[in-house]
């Protein structure tokens, strides 16, 4: 089986949503979400069984079996009327995983892909049909875990300002709570920088824009089928877990309804100075050009610009210092100066991007 890595590009660039329309499909093996390989990985003792590595993945992924707990990827609201959710047998799937690991190794490969397949099974699939395994790992860093695996990676973009906007509105509530400055600055840098990071292994990548996922949905996943030789069936068009309708992660707030047609980005201007968006827009010119987005600025840009606070480093900063948060406080300081290490260059000044779907 072909393994495709899925990997957030950018922050809110649709990971979730594009995993969402490859659900149901028979040539294809996933799991409904994330799954954390590099953690899980490590839990795994040496003289682990089959039947203990099978134990640890239902302990470890319980919302995987009862979509009733997985409440911030809202997979206890599926379906038109959104009171849906979906039961996997934990003991089929735990009896399919045990009979697979006959006179095999516990090696990475086999311990992901029997995990995949028993879930599939447990499901109600036909394994037999399955010729591509998807591995939603969602973080670069966790990529190292299994890098010397056989693998393709995709990764979800998004216009890297209205990804800075949809990030802070979406996950930072300024009112009700301090903003983490690490969760902030992690941010920052896989919208800079982790493109650039995937570039340097030795895969084949592809990117796939949250805007094209919307509004060229067909020839977007017609052309993922081509390049991954499966067949293209309807359900590539509608956003489900286990076949029932999704409608977004609760941190989007709003419920969405798939695809749509019309999409348009939203931003939230008020959230950046000026100085903000021609500091993003000078260190990612390159992406910009390479996947024809829109300059929001003159691209005039001085280079002592980056050594001014983010509007949103400023908010943190006032609310950790009306609540006398000293920690929050050191943070916002450290996290700018490690920032600022960050755009010492031009990290995406590259010849090629990764291309297109």
């Amino acid at each position: 089986m072909k393994i495709i890595v899925l990997l957030a590009g950018m922050t809110r660039g649709g990971i979730d949503l594009f995993q969402s329309l490859l659900d149901n499909h028979p040539q294809i093996s996933q799991l409904p979400g994330k799954f954390y390989v590099d953690d899980f990985l490590k839990k795994i003792n040496k003289n682990f069984t089959s039947n203990q590595i099978a134990d640890l993945f239902i302990k470890e992924y319980k919302e995987y079996f009862d979509s009733r707990l997985n409440i911030i990827e809202r997979h206890n609201n599926l379906g038109p009327k959104k009171n849906e959710f979906y039961i996997i047998d934990e003991y089929k799937f735990k009896n399919k995983f045990i009979d697979l690991f006959k006179n095999k190794n516990f090696e990475k490969k086999n311990i992901i892909l029997n995990l995949h397949l028993a879930y599939s099974f447990a499901a109600g699939e036909n394994i037999q049909d399955k010729k591509i395994l998807i591995l939603q790992i969602h973080h670069f860093f966790r990529i190292q875990s299994i890098v010397e695996l056989d693998f393709d990676i995709i990764c979800t973009i998004r216009d890297p300002i209205a990804s800075h906007s949809s990030y802070v509105k979406n996950l930072a509530t300024f009112n009700k709570k301090l903003i983490n400055p690490w969760q902030y600055y992690y941010h920052i840098e896989r919208n800079f920088s982790h493109i650039i990071n995937l570039s340097r292994l030795n895969k084949n990548i592809n990117v796939i824009k949250l805007e094209r996922l919307h509004k060229n949905n067909s020839d977007v996943m017609q052309k993922f089928c081509k390049i991954y030789k499966i067949n293209y069936i309807k359900t590539l068009n509608s956003s489900t877990f286990q076949g029932k309708l999704w409608w977004g992660d609760q941190v989007s707030k709003n419920y969405l309804n798939g695809i749509n047609k019309k999409f348009e980005n939203k931003i939230d201007y008020s959230l950046f100075f000026k100085s903000d968006i021609e500091t993003i827009e000078y260190f990612l010119e390159n992406f910009i050009k390479s996947y024809n987005y829109t300059f929001k600025t003159n691209k005039q840009f001085f280079r002592m610009k980056k050594y001014l606070p983010f509007k949103v480093d400023q908010i943190i900063f006032l609310q950790s210092l009306k609540k006398l948060n000293i920690k929050n406080l050191a943070l916002c300081i450290y996290y700018y100066f490690k920032r600022l290490k960050l755009l010492n260059k031009k990290l995406l000044d590259m010849a090629q991007y990764p291309s297109e779907i």
